[in-house]
């Protein structure tokens, strides 16, 4: 019983809901090298990405940081080649960027071939950005694809190891990321970080994020990472948002955590989605919608959908809301759900390949409840921000792939920091209940005509994947506890030796809750497969371990277990190099400050600034007039190494010119030329 009693626990802490800060001040504690921006970079400290590719084409992406943030547009380059060395130019071109964009360059680059590796860098400033290798998809008869898949990397519970070493491998077709790129809370929010990396992974803005400046400069900060920037340097990222890069349980009228004081919803969400489609190696579209298709041959459709903004309704609270089955209730929105239905259809692709936020596949969990004498409607009622709370819906999609006899669908998730893989099907199981001595009501899970020993009654499969950092059901607990509840979620409840309650979970064919990671999806014409891999995340690390593989077969919807990972492709990718081609101009002396962001500049009276501080020491930043005097002091004080943010109240200074100034213990003064 005592286990039971830590299991319901548990689940209780893992439900999403608003943590408590423990601390806010605007300060960095000492050790986040991983932060400071690399001077050889300058001024492509964020790197280069790529996404979004078709036959035809693909998004390439930087970030500038000039050294004067005026607002003045920049004047940027553009190539594309065949080799790493950029030798053998397929595309280049000349475009301006700005501050209306937060100084970010995304390329549509057209006319190339199908299922080709290229690589591309970025000129400007009189220097050279990384060169990136990116990837199109291929046309007609397609053999082999491999993808990692990715979600949930919380800055503040970890390193990205993961990241680091997907940017290792040299066959990948694209990365897809499922959600949770980014998190919006605040420092040393309790639950959702985990202060044994406090020290050494400290975010910025340090408080949440909720105007634009804030979401900016959090995609600023991620960015920043050299393990994420190496992932985008490698391969193309196909990308949606879930719940995090706007707010916590986020739906299209508002999020939990979104309170009273912080402003209107939809400036907050319009806010994240600009920036989203600013820092992200995605695709514009006028609406800002996130939904799409990419084909990849005659071997796969990947669909990506948008699960939590478009047309989400709010989630129920209990199981017992009368509104839960209302057969209006909808996780797509028509709209999308209408289009989906066609993509999947229309596809004449091997494999259906679904990008999705949030777990599909019912999760039955009430049974701990039932059976430590709490409600068993209290327990099931935890998880209805996954698909279990818009269960109308899911049997609706799942009777349409039935009756338009749509086969090898294969669901990709996010959002749980677990690792699972699931036989999809309507109702699993058939619930029931009984008096059972002194346990009470109690639930028992009674079969259904779908077969769990040979996945007949199956539609499609699922795999969840593991987060990147974020924290597992043993973080936000104890690994005791989440060994205990991972043993009894898909096997039969045996409370006593003479009573099974059978098995709630009966379709679910793997679990891990306790292991950070990714999966690398192999498609053959034949089977796919999923390879989850698992890498530590409480220090930097190169190092990774093979958890389990999981193929299902084209033309059947059944999960085997596979001892070894499938094979890679034969042909490798010559991957990017590590450092920038030959420098136009020489490499300036290391400064110890570098000014990230402003704005808005012009001004109306409030300023924001985000810079990084390489040498711990006094720093202290003020406003000059046009005679050289300093009118105003707006910070000054002990910083250690690490990135910054401040918010200025300019509005007692007379309309007029003024310079920014930033100045170090070391010497160093940074002036930013500002109007009020």
């Amino acid at each position: 019983m005592r286990r039971l009693t830590y299991c319901l626990l548990l689940i209780t802490l893992c439900t999403g809901v608003r943590a408590q800060m423990l601390f806010t001040h605007e300060r960095q504690l000492p050790g986040a090298e991983q932060l400071v921006v690399q001077d050889d970079l300058y001024p492509f400290y964020h790197g280069v990405a790529s996404g979004d590719p078709l036959e035809d084409r693909v998004i390439i992406w930087t970030r500038i940081t000039p050294d004067s943030l005026n607002g003045a547009a920049v004047t940027v380059d553009w190539i594309v080649a065949t080799d790493p060395k950029l030798t053998t130019v397929v595309g280049q071109g000349t475009l301006t960027t700005d501050a209306s964009r937060d100084y970010t360059v995304k390329v549509d680059v057209t006319g190339l071939q199908g299922g080709t590796t290229y690589y591309y860098g970025f000129t400007a400033l009189e220097r050279n950005s990384l060169t990136g290798r990116t990837k199109t998809t291929p046309g007609g008869t397609t053999e082999h694809l491999r993808f990692g898949v990715v979600s949930c990397s919380n800055f503040q519970s970890g390193y990205f190891n993961a990241y680091g070493r997907l940017a290792e491998r040299n066959d990948l077709d694209a990365v897809v990321h499922l959600g949770d790129y980014i998190y919006e809370y605040a420092n040393f929010a309790v639950g959702v970080g985990n202060p044994a990396v406090w020290d050494d992974r400290v975010m910025e803005p340090a408080g949440e994020v909720i105007d634009l400046f804030d979401y900016r400069a959090r995609f600023s900060t991620y960015h920043l990472d050299m393990d994420l920037m190496a992932l985008h340097q490698q391969h193309p990222m196909i990308a949606v948002w879930d719940d995090h890069e706007f707010a916590n349980n986020s739906y299209t009228g508002g999020a939990t955590n979104h309170q009273e004081g912080e402003g209107p919803w939809e400036d907050r969400k319009a806010a994240s989605k600009q920036a989203y489609f600013e820092w992200m190696p995605i695709r514009d579209t006028p609406q800002e919608t996130v939904y799409r298709s990419l084909s990849y041959g005659t071997l796969a459709d990947l669909i990506m959908l948008d699960t939590r903004i478009v047309g989400r309704d709010e989630q129920a609270p209990l199981t017992s809301d009368p509104d839960l089955y209302s057969p209006d209730r909808t996780m797509l929105g028509t709209t999308q759900k209408a289009w989906f239905k066609d993509r999947l259809s229309a596809s004449t692709a091997k494999w259906k390949l679904i990008g999705n936020q949030v777990i599909f596949s019912e999760f039955n969990i009430g049974w701990a409840g039932a059976l430590i004498g709490e409600s068993f409607e209290r327990a099931e009622s935890t998880f209805l921000d996954i698909w279990d709370g818009y269960p109308r819906e899911r049997t609706e999609l799942i009777d349409f792939i039935k009756a338009e006899e749509i086969g090898n669908v294969v669901i990709l998730t996010g959002d749980f920091h677990t690792s699972m893989a699931y036989e999809v099907t309507d109702a699993p199981v058939a619930l029931s209940f009984r008096e059972e001595d002194d346990l009470g009501t109690v639930p028992i899970y009674a079969p259904t005509p779908y077969d769990p020993a040979t996945g007949a009654g199956a539609v499609a499969v699922e795999f969840v994947s593991p987060s990147i950092a974020s924290a597992n059901f043993d973080e936000t607990t104890s690994l005791p506890i989440a060994l205990a509840l991972q043993g009894q979620l898909n096997t039969p409840i045996r409370p006593r030796a003479d009573l099974n309650l059978g098995n709630p979970n009966p379709h679910m064919k793997y679990v891990d809750l306790t292991s950070h990671g990714y999966y690398i999806l192999d498609v053959l014409e034949d089977r796919v497969q999923a390879d989850y891999f698992y890498t530590p995340v409480l220090e930097r690390s190169l190092s990774e371990t093979f958890g389990q593989g999981l193929s299902s077969p084209a033309g059947g919807h059944h999960l085997t277990i596979q001892a070894a990972p499938a094979s890679g492709k034969t042909v490798q990718d010559a991957p990017a190099p590590a450092d920038p081609p030959g420098l136009i101009s020489a490499v300036s002396a290391p400064s110890d400050l570098t000014v990230l962001a402003l704005s808005p500049n012009p001004t109306a009276g409030r300023l924001n600034l985000q810079y990084a501080v390489k040498q711990a020491g006094e720093v202290r930043i003020s406003v000059i007039d046009a005679g050289g005097r300093e009118v105003q002091e707006l910070q000054r004080g002990r910083q250690p190494v690490g990135l910054y943010s401040l918010r200025a109240d300019l509005r007692e200074l007379a309309a007029g010119a003024y310079l920014l100034r930033v100045s170090s213990i070391g010497g160093v003064t940074v002036q930013q030329f500002i109007k009020r």
